[in-house]
């Protein structure tokens, strides 16, 4: 979503604009198509631009929707994500005059010279930074045995505890030792 933030910027110090970012689903070929990239299937946002000295403060609360997989159990599910933001744009010319404003720091958001905002990035980055780590399919999700690799919520069984054959071997030298343990505490006694 790109906005226009030159009418704020010719409005008085702390005025203020509200938008309204509301998408479900995303369309792969409409202006937030980039929300895509992040697994994102639908956005509702509400988003504040505050006219500040620098340029516009955007603040803002995005509900999303994010396609995401279960970590236990592998099932695709859509996990909620809430995430609050505030980012500073400065300015690089005044509105006015179309003189050069001060130089922004390196690292900070800047508006171009046609006084325009792509929102879409940065709801994408607020979102992202916003999803859980491990989403579930819900908190008591049992996951997969990691047997057979049944999904044990659907299907919960236990197996025998088998024995590795690579560690045969090593059995029979147990049986030896038990043996020889006997035999000490016969001569002991």
């Amino acid at each position: 979503m790109k906005v226009s933030v030159a009418p704020l910027l010719k409005q008085p110090m702390g005025e203020s604009v509200d938008y309204k970012v509301e998408e479900r689903p995303i369309d792969p070929r409409g202006e937030n198509a980039e929300l895509l990239e992040a697994q994102v299937t639908g956005i509702d946002a509400d988003i504040t631009a505050t006219h500040t000295n620098p340029g516009a403060l955007i603040a803002g609360d995005a509900r999303a929707t994010v396609s995401a997989e279960c970590v236990r159990c592998l099932t695709p599910i859509e996990a909620p994500v809430r995430a609050r933001f505030a980012e500073q744009y400065y300015a690089t010319l005044n509105v006015d005059t179309g003189t050069p404003m001060p130089q922004a720091p390196l690292d900070a958001k800047t508006i171009g010279h046609d006084f325009r905002i792509d929102l879409t990035p940065l709801i994408r980055e607020e979102v992202i930074l916003a999803m859980p780590l491990k989403p579930l399919c819900r908190p008591d999700c049992r996951g997969l045995c990691p047997v057979c690799g049944t999904d044990l919520n659907v299907s919960p069984h236990e197996h025998e505890p088998g024995t590795d054959e690579r560690w045969a071997a090593l059995k029979s030298l147990r049986v030896v030792d038990e043996r020889e343990d006997d035999r000490r505490r016969d001569v002991e006694h």
